[in-house]
């Protein structure tokens, strides 16, 4: 089945207080989906996030960013939690083309204490149910809602900071006496966190309801690895390489290829994958299946580490001195398939990949990503990413969150380059952009997923990052809700190249 989608994180839809929301702007976006003839809407990872706003380097693998609340939502008749005056105060970014994470996190928290204040204080029925639709939340999601809960309230409260390392002992190693006193001294800014969770969960339920019931399904973006300072690392050590006081002695990273000379060293604990085998691979399958509730698809970045991961000493400065360590293979996909048999994979096999790569990739049976900005060498024209090398199990993209936008990427290209892609192409360059997403929609790849930024034929500036580099990405926001013309447009392409959808979900 053809299908074509595409790419937009929701931080960068229009919203109140500096970033994007799930209230009325999502919904116009899945509007435009569904008027654009699309099947599916991709999302970078839904996890909270810092002021910097990076999505593949969160505090939890299994909680949400609540900065994405609608608050003009909790304004609506049928909840009544806020009003319109209490949002007159909103904060005015300093641009609005840009999310600031800061700002939005700031604003939000305090009225979703005003929400929760007002709830606990309404004996209205309605707001009774909503209570106990909460408190059904937390029993149901306790085995990661309360260490969460718990673990972000200690690193905004602890006078060491927010790394867990430098806690106490007692709070650093969880032992049970110093967890229950946190506990009791903080009930309150725990149970406001548990809320906001509960909170972005019921309107995302919303908004995804809305987008299966016009045939578009959901993708989500599931991170290789997890942040060191994050409460899965604090929580489950013994499935992490770390030394007696917390601290890994090797981490994650890409040695250095064409584009990163000197490699990028992540920095992010490694997986005990021998623990984890022997307990039946329970955590990974319960973030897979926590995620599973969210989205209809996942696509799993950095695939290549289950078949072999770059490991770096922790004291290097770079990622070149590393070694390729086995990881766990086709015995973790085999797991996964019997506990989620229905789950759809995509596998970003994107980097340096090896034959035995591609081996587990089609032996787990997932469709890998075609990416035609890479698809243009001068002296390479049986490239995999080149049009004519495609594959049906493949999902095409002319460039992909980490790549420039195809008008900034053309811009940066030699006049050899440039000359090479119209010939190849057949094209005269002018309209770049839309021509690229042309040559995408008829790729025989299975699913084709375009950017926003693309459909605007926006340049370099609108790039929404660049990997390596640690300030000034994921901030790329829209203005205003995309024109009917390009619906039009993008949906006559679609349908001429046969990924018209037509399975209705149940």
């Amino acid at each position: 089945m053809r299908r074509s989608g595409i790419l937009l994180h929701p931080t960068s839809l229009p919203g109140r207080a500096g970033i994007g929301s799930l209230g009325a702007p999502a919904r116009a976006f899945v509007q435009f989906l569904a008027d654009a003839g699309q099947s599916v809407w991709q999302v970078l990872p839904l996890v909270p996030t810092d002021d910097s706003g990076c999505p593949y380097n969160s505090t939890s693998a299994m909680a949400c960013n609540p900065r994405l609340i609608d608050l003009d939502d909790l304004c609506a008749s049928d909840i009544g939690l806020l009003t319109a005056q209490d949002l007159a105060d909103e904060p005015r970014p300093e641009r609005w083309d840009r999310a600031d994470f800061r700002l939005a996190w700031q604003y939000k928290i305090g009225k979703l204490r005003l929400v929760l204040d007002r709830l606990l204080a309404s004996d209205s029925a309605l707001h009774r149910e909503i209570w106990a639709e909460f408190e059904s939340f937390c029993a149901a999601n306790a085995s990661w809602l309360d260490d969460f809960a718990l673990f972000d309230t200690l690193q905004e409260k602890q006078p060491e900071g927010p790394l867990w390392t430098q806690w106490p002992e007692g709070l650093r190693d969880r032992e049970p006496a110093a967890v229950a006193e946190a506990n009791e001294k903080y009930a309150s800014d725990i149970e406001l966190r548990k809320f906001a969770q509960f909170i972005f969960r019921r309107q995302w339920r919303a908004l995804k309801t809305m987008a299966n019931a016009r045939n578009i399904r959901i993708m989500g973006d599931v991170p290789i690895f997890v942040s060191h300072n994050s409460v899965d690392v604090w929580c489950h050590r013994d499935l992490f390489e770390l030394d007696a006081k917390g601290f890994p002695g090797y981490v994650a990273g890409v040695p250095p290829d064409y584009f990163t000379p000197k490699g990028q060293l992540w920095g992010n604990p490694l997986y005990n994958w021998k623990k984890l085998a022997d307990t039946g691979y329970a955590w990974w399958l319960g973030r897979l299946q926590a995620l599973n509730e969210l989205v209809d698809i996942v696509r799993i970045d950095h695939f290549r580490g289950f078949e072999a991961f770059w490991s770096v000493k922790a004291t290097e400065k770079t990622a070149i001195n590393g070694q390729w360590i086995k990881g766990p293979g086709l015995d973790f996909f085999k797991a996964v398939a019997v506990r989620l048999p229905n789950l759809e994979i995509i596998a970003e096999d994107l980097g340096i990949t090896t034959a035995a790569v591609e081996k587990l990739r089609k032996a787990a049976g997932f469709p890998g990503m075609r990416v035609l900005q890479f698809g243009f060498p001068l002296d390479e024209p049986n490239d995999h990413h080149a049009p004519h090398m495609h594959s049906a199990d493949s999902v095409v993209y002319c460039g992909t969150h980490d790549n420039d936008t195809t008008v900034g990427w053309y811009q940066s290209l030699s006049e050899a380059q440039r000359d090479h892609v119209r010939r190849y192409l057949s094209i005269d360059g002018k309209d770049i952009a839309w021509q690229l997403m042309r040559v995408a929609e008829q790729s025989v790849g299975e699913l084709c997923i375009l950017s926003v930024q693309d459909l605007l034929s926006l340049d370099a500036s609108a790039r929404m990052n660049v990997p390596g580099e640690a300030k000034g990405n994921w901030a790329w926001r829209m203005t205003d809700s995309l024109p009917g013309w390009i619906a039009d447009r993008l949906r006559e392409m679609t349908f001429l190249y046969g990924r018209r959808p037509l399975d209705p979900i149940r």
